[in-house]
């Protein structure tokens, strides 16, 4: 990468597209947050059709009548669409299948890194004085899990916190009020207290830990996000990573063929999931637009 251009080349094709994105946000690790965090509200599924609806009242003052129409249209049949669970959980199964729960082998393991963003608000646990969970707990459990199955190499919390204004207590305090409260020693257990996305989770553990060549670390986080999650430590410099997929919002077939509720939850994922795969990747964060186990062979022996 050189003076913010980036150069993204398309798997198996004879393409090159070459983008400018501002230097200072590719270099400036604080306005890409921030920038990031902003551009997220333009994901949010909920907001679509009221965006819809603001375009259409703009063409009808301009007397742009197909258009107005069209968005009208779209404003009414997107919520049906996203509802439709093969079209939203289709597009979030196949994110989530791009690895498969490893079948970890005879050779060592030299630690376990769980990924923030499974904690709930920390103004709410700090107000509660209880720390909070969310949706995303099972990356914690299965944490602790791997920690009881390797008690000899640390396992690793990594995460301040993803809220663009963060009040409250960090996600490694909630993480230590849970520890406490389940009566689970900190002994082999290690915080890294500053990261605010995936990728300065990458960098950051990386600095922390300073892994060696050919060392293996198991990477915890949500089958959604874990391919966005390797590419960005593969970025970072980790060698050895090994995915294990937790957190799981979809199932190996579809329970029933529309819900609302269900299809955005989906859509929130993926919009959020693939913005950020395209982003990282031009910005050079990820090491490949779309990770997956079929270049990662031999992490997965004896996996099916």
């Amino acid at each position: 990468m050189e003076s913010g251009r980036i150069k993204f080349f398309g798997d198996g094709l004879n393409l090159s597209v070459v983008l400018r994105f501002p230097r200072k946000i590719v270099k400036n690790c604080v306005m890409f947050f921030v920038l990031s965090k902003t551009l997220s509200l333009f994901l949010e599924p909920l907001a679509h059709p009221f965006f819809l609806l603001a375009i259409a009242l703009v063409a009808k003052w301009r007397q742009q009548r197909g258009l107005q129409r069209a968005c009208i249209m779209l404003a009414v049949g997107l919520p049906l669409l996203y509802g439709f669970l093969p079209f939203s959980q289709g597009g979030l199964m196949l994110l989530e299948n791009r690895f498969p729960i490893p079948k970890l082998d005879e050779r060592p393991i030299d630690g376990v890194i769980v990924l923030g963003g499974h904690t709930g608000s920390g103004t709410i646990s700090q107000q509660r004085s209880q720390p909070q969970q969310n949706g995303s707990a099972e990356r914690l459990s299965m944490g602790l899990k791997l920690h009881h199955q390797f008690p000899d190499v640390p396992l690793v919390f990594a995460g301040f916190s993803g809220d663009l204004f963060h009040q409250g207590w960090s996600e490694a305090k909630i993480v230590r009020k849970l520890l406490i409260d389940m009566n689970v020693s900190e002994t082999g257990i290690l915080f890294e207290k500053t990261s605010r996305n995936t990728y300065e989770n990458a960098v950051n553990s990386r600095k922390m830990l300073l892994p060696q060549v050919g060392s293996r670390w198991i990477l915890v986080t949500s089958a959604a996000h874990l391919p966005r999650a390797v590419g960005s430590f593969e970025a970072a410099g980790w060698t050895g990573i090994i995915p294990y997929p937790v957190d799981y919002q979809t199932g190996t077939e579809f329970e029933q063929l529309f819900s609302l509720h269900l299809g955005f939850e989906a859509m929130r994922g993926i919009f959020h999931e693939i913005t950020g795969l395209l982003i990282y990747r031009l910005t050079g964060r990820s090491s490949d637009f779309l990770p997956g186990a079929k270049d990662k062979e031999s992490f997965f022996i004896g996996a099916g």
